[in-house]
């Protein structure tokens, strides 16, 4: 039998990368589609070429590398901008992803794989998944944890509305983590969760 792949996904500041840790301890294979992102904009030269074409040099640090902070202030002051950038970085960032799959697929044998992707649903990537799971806060939690990150409210406001809303995205998903509580609470419900991920037959689910 193959790996069953798993979709994680869900807001900015919904808690993505706290429950992939959780699975990953269960036993899980994490692919963490951010840290894949990172590696496109530090070591594709011809993405790095492009970025730095499209938004100027002022988004390189003192090494001359991509400051993705800088970046940011730029893409989510301007939907154009974010839509620009997502163009130029996920296509290689979904075929470092598919590579990522096989890859582990193939050494893992019937293994759980969990692929957290922010932009699963918007980039109509569900596909690539067996199944998906939605990690849901509410805005005003999304905003307080952004605040305690750093963020202003008005910079925590425009980076979570520059996302499909959380209530949206639930449409998707096939199991739902609800994150607005404490941690415990949260590794309760990734447990439910696991348990139906342990006994779900990958032959019986979607391409």
């Amino acid at each position: 039998m193959r790996s069953l792949i798993v979709g994680l996904t869900g807001g900015i500041a919904c808690g993505k990368t706290t429950v992939a840790r959780i699975f990953q301890n269960f036993g899980a294979d994490v692919i963490d589609a951010d840290a894949l992102g990172h590696l496109v904009l530090r070591d594709d030269l011809s993405v790095k070429r492009k970025v730095v074409e499209t938004f100027g040099r002022s988004v390189l640090n003192e090494k001359g590398e991509i400051d993705r902070s800088k970046l940011g202030c730029i893409v989510f002051n301007n939907p154009d901008y974010l839509r620009m950038l997502n163009e130029l970085v996920h296509p290689p960032v979904i075929e470092r992803i598919k590579a990522e799959i096989d890859q582990k697929s193939a050494s893992a044998g019937h293994k759980i794989i969990v692929v957290e992707v922010v932009l699963l649903i918007e980039c109509d990537l569900a596909s690539m998944v067996d199944l998906v799971i939605l990690v849901y806060a509410d805005e005003d939690m999304q905003m307080q944890r952004l605040i305690q990150r750093g963020l202003s409210q008005e910079d925590a406001q425009k980076r979570i509305r520059s996302q499909m809303p959380s209530h949206e995205k639930a449409r998707f998903a096939d199991f739902i983590i609800y994150n607005n509580g404490s941690l415990s609470d949260t590794i309760r419900q990734a447990k439910q969760v696991w348990r139906a991920l342990k006994i779900h037959d990958p032959r019986s689910s979607k391409p």
